[in-house]
Order: structure tokens, then sequence, then C-alpha cells
């Protein structure tokens, strides 16, 4: 890279940074808060004061909903005063899921809180992939069916004031680890519950970082674009030196019994032996498919806001092929991006 070029990157980057730390964008921040909070009340205040009252016994309030796990439903609502199917010992639930003339129905079970009330709950796997209800993209509006010894079951909607408040860093997780599709809770102009499924999002997922003495083995799956390992369209996986801006690229393998699940093996002893400095490496793979964009290796999936600061794997010691140790740092930047931090040190030094 030439200087001119290399001093416009540097530019740019302090000029995000700086912007990201402005006052400004802190009032906006404290802004968006403040009205993200307004809409919240205002809403819980329209489904007790106005929506549930209007809905005359046809509706349940939801207590508690979210995408867990990426993909399981959990969902706890409470049923109107007075629902006699509610009562009856025989009475069955179910989780109705509706799509234009598409239904689908998970069980659910009732039961009482400690107030007395009669309540339904409901876990639901989402995926036919993974054995769940065969949900597809596209909106699925929720809603109650109660059926006891009459035929004609008792039909609920689920009205609630969306999504609960977490404290920390923690989310539900909206993306399945599993297909890649995002799942995610909402409401209705109505008050009613409603999902929102979309196509995964194209990403390469870390999924294990295999250690060892004189290298490490990354697998990763491939979500929302095609990857060929046939012929001259093979992936490769692009090695990238931060500091040097050195590319070097790396053949991978396939997992045997996994169509979406690949491995890279760093030779880290050999790429560690041709400099003493520090090295940070980082790496992007290059599908096969003609037309398809790099696409980073690292971990967009997690729940957490610092995942450089959580979830940073434990580091390891790698001897170069020059006899030099040099310890190896796993992290991901903001963006998820791995990141491999290597660090020459003596022998006796921890």
């Amino acid at each position: 890279m030439t200087a001119p070029r290399h001093a416009l990157r540097v530019i740019k980057k302090s000029a995000r940074i700086a912007l990201r730390r402005s006052p400004v964008m802190k009032v906006g921040a404290t802004v968006r808060r403040r009205a993200a909070s307004g809409l919240a009340s205002g809403r819980n205040t329209l489904v007790d004061s106005v929506l549930m009252p209007a809905a005359h016994g046809s509706a349940a309030r939801v207590q508690y909903a979210a995408v867990l796990d990426g993909h399981t439903l959990n969902l706890h609502a409470a049923l109107p005063a007075g629902t006699e199917a509610a009562e009856d010992p025989a009475a069955r639930a179910h989780l109705l899921l509706v799509n234009g003339d598409t239904r689908l129905r998970a069980e659910a079970r009732l039961q009482r809180d400690e107030a007395g009330r009669m309540t339904v709950a409901a876990t639901v796997l989402l995926g036919e992939e993974i054995g769940g209800l065969p949900v597809t993209t596209g909106r699925w509006t929720l809603g109650l069916e109660l059926r006891d010894d009459d035929p004609a079951p008792v039909r609920l909607r689920l009205l609630g004031d969306g999504p609960p408040d977490y404290a920390g860093p923690t989310r539900p997780l909206a993306t399945c680890p599993r297909t890649g599709r995002r799942h995610r809770l909402g409401l209705t102009t109505a008050g009613q519950l409603r999902l929102t499924v979309a196509p995964a999002q194209a990403r390469a997922e870390i999924l294990r970082i295999d250690r060892s003495f004189t290298g490490a083995g990354l697998l990763f799956a491939v979500y929302g674009q095609a990857v060929t390992g046939d012929g001259a369209g093979q992936p490769v996986v692009e090695l990238v030196d931060q500091q040097r801006r050195q590319v070097l690229r790396q053949a991978v393998e396939p997992l045997p019994g996994d169509d979406t699940a690949w491995r890279v093996t760093l030779p880290l002893a050999r790429l560690l032996a041709t400099t003493s400095g520090r090295q940070t490496w980082s790496f992007r793979l290059v599908p096969g498919s003609r037309g398809a964009k790099p696409l980073d290796l690292g971990r967009h999936d997690h729940d957490l806001t610092a995942p450089r600061k959580v979830l940073t794997p434990p580091a390891f010691t790698v001897r170069a092929e020059n006899g030099t140790f040099v310890q190896v740092k796993p992290q991901y930047t903001r963006r998820g991006a791995l990141q491999l931090v290597c660090t020459p040190r003596s022998l006796g030094t921890t």
C-alpha cells in the first residue's frame, strides 16, 4: 500500500473514532433512549387502556416473549378472566402461527400463576431443518387456540407492549446458529404479537479454534452465501497481516457430514518465523462461487456488546520455526472479526 493511501485510511479511521466519541453523538443517543422509553410507556398504556378492553375477552396479555439461542421461541401469556375452555380439565392449548393461508400449531401448557390466574406457556423450536416448526421467511401473526371436548376451538389474540427490558449487555439471540435465519418478535399496529423471519445474511461464523504447539485450526460455518469446493472455484482463506499488509492464501477443506462447515489450518510456526516483531493476523474467506464477495471470519451471532472483552478465547503459545516462542492471543473486533495478536517472548516469560 502506498503512503498516501495509508495516510488516508488513518485519517478516515481517526475521524470515525472522533465522531463516535463526540458530545453530539452522546446527546443523540440520550434523545433516542428517552424517545424509546416514552414510546414503550405509551404503547403499554394503549394496550392496557384501549386494546385489552376492546378485545372483550378475546385476547390474552403477553407477559414475556423472546427468541432465545436463535431458534427457540419462549412465550408466557395471561388468559382473560372467564375463559371457560381453560377451566376444563381436558382443555388443551396450542400456539398458533399464521402467515397468509398457512397455519402452524405448537403445543402449549395451561397453568395457574401465584395470583390464581390462568396462564399459558410455550417453548417452540423454529425451523424444519432442526426438527422444529417449518416456519418460512415472512411475517407470522401469533395467537392461541384452546380446545376441550367441543370440536370448535376458542381462538385468542396475543396482545403485548413490546419486548422485555434487559439490564447489561446480554440480549436474546435472534439469529439461528444452525440455519442462519433471523427471528425477530414485534407488534402489529393493533398490538398483536408478530414473528418476522428473515433469510440468512452472508457471513462466516467461527465455530471453534483448535490450538496446537505449531499452529491453529479454524472451524467455521458459512451462512447466506454459496461456497463451492470443486474445480477452479476452490474457496480459500486470505491471511492478512495488519501491520505489514501482507496477504497469504490458505486452502480450506469441508467438514464431513456438514455442507456449511469448513476448516482452515493456519501454519503459524512458519508465518511467525518471518519476522521478530509483533504481528496481528485477520482472516477473510474468498468463496469459490463467481461474483461472491469475501467474508470476514469472526463471531457475529453473539449477544454481547463487548465481544473483545467478553468473548476472548484463551491465549496459547506457538514455537516458531526459528526457535522463538510466540504468544498468540485471539480477540474479536467491534464488528466481530477474529484477530490473532502474536507477540514474541523469551523463555520463562509469563
